[in-house]
């Protein structure tokens, strides 16, 4: 067993809800805004497989989605805003660096103060570490948490850079987990020394020369991503299930963080996963939506299976940090209805 496996017997998740950006780009529409020449953008869009995504129109945040995903939520479940007992945001577009943006949540869902809440600045593993987290306090004792995961990663980029723009989609989860019988298993890893090949640089106190003369937008080295991802995430689903001592085949579905069709084709073939077990045309059609593309590959593609079926998941996130982690989870007829646009 690694050092940093944790297993719960007493958590579980009951509901999962995604509101994405209510504007679709096309991308062979757009893609003179980021200085590419169309066969360029043809060649990016059958390799990355890049056709479309959804951001945000207006000046909704992070919160303003999740916000709404809550109330559809607890409306779909049939629970009071009282009745819940935590709330963790986890986001890399806070709505401010300072107050903590779940407090506020809280206050706006209309939550007791007797609740716990805290942020965790996350990214593409946010959902994994986030969803661990609230296992844990549900496993010490605290009824009903609410995690919100996601970003307005639109807000995040150059509007021009073409490397990192055209992938980034908007989107917001609500999901809650409550205390019932359930197995799960965490595993959790982070490798700082890998820090700067996904970044937003001058976004916070520290000042680095290297980075003196560019903008605070997220700056992306893609082979240093694509290195790490091969690396690291078809042996941390292959630990994970060796540590479980389930096979491959028992589990229903592979659920990835969504970072693009080349990087998830590259891991089926090193996994021999069968197709219709990993889902792969998230970021496709919504963009890449960072910390909630996982519920939002849920939501999106698979809620009538997660809405009628008891399922056992593999759920596996990883990216800026560096950090990965995954999770093997049990579901059982869940509140899972289609992704829904901001404002529906």
């Amino acid at each position: 067993m690694s050092l940093n496996s944790l297993s719960y017997n007493n958590a579980k998740i009951e509901g999962i809800v995604t509101v994405t950006g209510d504007k679709k780009v096309d991308f062979m529409s757009s893609f003179s805004d980021y200085n590419l020449t169309e066969l360029d953008a043809k060649r990016l869009s059958k390799v990355m497989g890049l056709s479309s995504r959804y951001v945000v129109s207006g000046e909704q945040t992070t919160s303003d989605l999740c916000l709404e995903a809550s109330k559809k939520l607890l409306e779909g479940v049939n629970i009071s805003p009282q009745e819940i007992g935590g709330l963790i945001f986890v986001s890399q577009s806070p709505d401010f660096s300072s107050p903590a943006t779940a407090i506020s949540l809280q206050h706006r869902l209309g939550m007791s103060t007797s609740s716990l809440c805290f942020d965790i600045r996350l990214g593409c593993s946010g959902f994994v570490y986030g969803l661990a987290s609230a296992y844990g306090f549900i496993e010490a004792g605290v009824d009903n948490i609410i995690l919100c995961v996601g970003d307005v990663a639109s807000k995040l980029v150059e509007p021009s850079n073409h490397v990192v723009a055209p992938i980034m989609g908007d989107a917001g989860s609500a999901v809650l987990i409550q205390r019932k019988k359930s197995k799960s298993i965490f595993n959790l890893y982070s490798d700082g020394s890998g820090y700067d090949a996904l970044i937003i640089p001058n976004s916070g106190i520290r000042r680095e020369s290297q980075f003196k003369d560019v903008d605070s937008f997220m700056q992306m080295d893609g082979a240093k991503v694509f290195d790490f991802t091969l690396k690291r995430v078809p042996s941390l689903i292959n630990n994970i299930i060796d540590e479980s001592e389930i096979s491959k085949e028992s589990i229903d579905y592979y659920v990835l963080h969504q970072p693009n069709k080349y990087m998830l084709q590259n891991i089926k073939k090193r996994l021999k996963i069968d197709e219709h077990k990993i889902p792969h045309s998230t970021q496709s059609i919504y963009g890449n939506q960072n910390s909630a593309s996982i519920t939002g590959t849920i939501n999106g593609f698979l809620g009538d299976e997660y809405s009628s079926k008891s399922l056992k998941t593999l759920i596996a996130g990883f990216g800026i940090g560096l950090s990965w982690g995954a999770a093997i989870i049990e579901t059982d007829n869940i509140f899972a209805p289609k992704s829904f646009q901001t404002g529906d």
